[in-house]
């Protein structure tokens, strides 16, 4: 399972790299997201095969929202800024994470 993990974090990385390069503040919240994907899964090894799709995501998405704030950190207006752009990369990352993640 472990090396699973690794491995969805890799392709993820991989796609991070190209669809974040123009914006450096981005990349660094999907990194960061992705890593608590990691962390997350890690917590939840033995319990991943039970998981549905859906199951997955929600419980990684609460993990991710929990845990980002110093990512995220700002100003109110900066806050709310990207508060629509935060929410738009975790679920990218998420959906790319698992997916991945799951695949048999």
């Amino acid at each position: 399972m472990s090396n699973r993990i690794s491995k969805a974090s890799s392709l993820v990385s991989l796609e991070i790299e190209d669809k974040f390069a123009k914006s450096k503040k981005n990349k660094a919240i999907a990194k960061a997201c992705l890593s608590l994907c990691s962390e997350w899964a890690l917590v939840k090894e033995s319990a991943l095969e039970d998981f549905s799709k859906y199951q997955a995501k929600k419980s990684c998405r609460k993990y991710i929202k929990e845990n980002l704030k110093e990512e995220v950190a700002g100003s109110a207006l900066v806050s709310i800024l990207f508060s629509v752009i935060v929410k738009l990369i975790i679920e990218w990352v998420l959906e790319n994470y698992i997916r991945n993640l799951l695949k048999k």
